[in-house]
């Protein structure tokens, strides 16, 4: 599935149904998480309508997203994140 289409179905959901919703983003070392989890958030923004507090909060979310990449991993035993 194209990565928008999982976020525009994730918004769509949570305006729908007026619930959480979370996706997942999971891979192997170097198959573009992070990208994806940037891409993601993008998109979130600009679909809000709200190209003010609600577009900075979610960008600014992305550096406490990416903290939780530290941990090692099967093939990497130093995550640069």
């Amino acid at each position: 599935p194209h990565i928008f289409a999982i976020a525009d179905n994730a918004y769509y959901f949570m305006r729908r149904d007026k619930r959480d919703q979370a996706v997942i983003i999971s891979g192997e070392s170097g198959a573009g998480k992070t990208e994806s989890t940037k891409l993601i958030l993008q998109f979130l923004a600009a679909v809000s309508g709200q190209h003010s507090w609600i577009e900075q909060q979610i960008l600014e979310a992305n550096p406490i997203l990416e903290a939780f990449g530290n941990a090692k991993t099967i093939r990497n035993d130093n995550s640069s994140r």
